[in-house]
């Protein structure tokens, strides 16, 4: 679906596409938009890489120069708490907020649990609701400030490195419950590298209001997602590191909705229902129409059908 900063106030990436030129398996040149080919217009929103080559995109931009942004950090044995009273501030949220939180190392060792926000609208009223989150704790860091947005697009690289070996797990949720959190946090902090994270991403506002049969992804009504990030640079390492991040989504898994984001399942699953759901029989109809010998599979693949 694609998901930022801007999620709350402008919805998904998806929500965005107006329009886009395709090369399909036959090598044909197609417009998809709401007027012409309106159901591969459909499915490219949400269905992944599925149905062709996307050689250029029409996009609808926003016009977003500074945030409230930055990085509220605690020490991690405060995460069962930090992690309570976020979820509890977004309830009630503008959808000028967007705010994940994050279990994590600093690079000199520390174990921490930090609140990352980003407020795109006026500065004044974005320090009015930063205020109670802010004041929360209270953080050994509060970094938040107005920034340039593309610096806030910037804010979480150094967390990324080059190099690193990377193994992604998600589950999404209707609800953050206590015991969700707390086998998070417990799970965090039996994380085997330093560089390994785990952040609970809220969505809902305006991306939240489309309808989940308005374009291919169906999780609308689905505010969190649960990412576990492993992340190693050993590659002797691997097999643990992976192991890892897939227990903890099996002990996440009882607080799931059974849905994912199509980007956090792995390349080679044969079950894909948890990314499609409801829409999944009409994406197969497309496939069958655009790629019915089913060339482009290297993918978290619908079948044609």
């Amino acid at each position: 679906g694609g998901v930022g900063w801007l999620v709350r106030k402008f919805g998904r990436t998806i929500d965005n596409l107006l329009g886009a030129q395709v090369v399909t398996a036959e090598g044909a040149v197609v417009t998809a938009n709401r007027d012409e080919n309106a159901d591969l217009y459909w499915a490219l929103r949400g269905g992944g890489g599925n149905f062709g080559v996307v050689v250029s995109m029409e996009f609808q931009a926003h016009p977003v120069t500074v945030v409230m942004g930055g990085l509220l950090v605690y020490p991690r044995a405060m995460a069962g708490a930090v992690l309570r009273n976020f979820r509890e501030f977004m309830k009630t949220a503008p959808d000028e907020l967007t705010a994940y939180a994050a279990m994590l190392t600093t690079p000199d060792g520390m174990a921490v649990v930090g609140v990352i926000p980003c407020y795109c609208g006026d500065p004044a009223e974005g320090e009015k609701v930063l205020a109670p989150l802010r004041a929360f704790g209270p953080p050994v860091m509060d970094a938040v400030q107005l920034m340039p947005f593309s610096a806030m697009q910037g804010l979480l690289a150094p967390s990324f490195p080059d190099g690193n070996h990377n193994y992604w797990k998600a589950v999404m949720m209707e609800t953050l419950s206590d015991e969700a959190i707390d086998v998070a946090v417990g799970q965090a902090n039996a994380a085997g590298s330093p560089l390994s994270i785990v952040v609970m991403e809220y969505y809902g506002g305006v991306a939240g209001r489309v309808a989940n049969d308005a374009t291919a992804f169906p999780h609308r009504h689905l505010l969190w997602d649960v990412i576990v990030l492993a992340q190693w640079t050993d590659v002797a390492e691997t097999a643990g590191h992976r192991e890892w991040a897939r227990a903890t989504a099996r002990l996440l898994e009882p607080f799931s909705a059974k849905g994912q984001m199509l980007a956090t399942m792995d390349v080679d699953t044969e079950d894909t229902s948890p990314a499609f759901g409801s829409n999944g029989a009409r994406l197969a109809g497309i496939k069958t129409k655009y790629d019915p010998e089913n060339f482009f599979r290297v993918n978290q693949n619908i079948l044609p059908g």
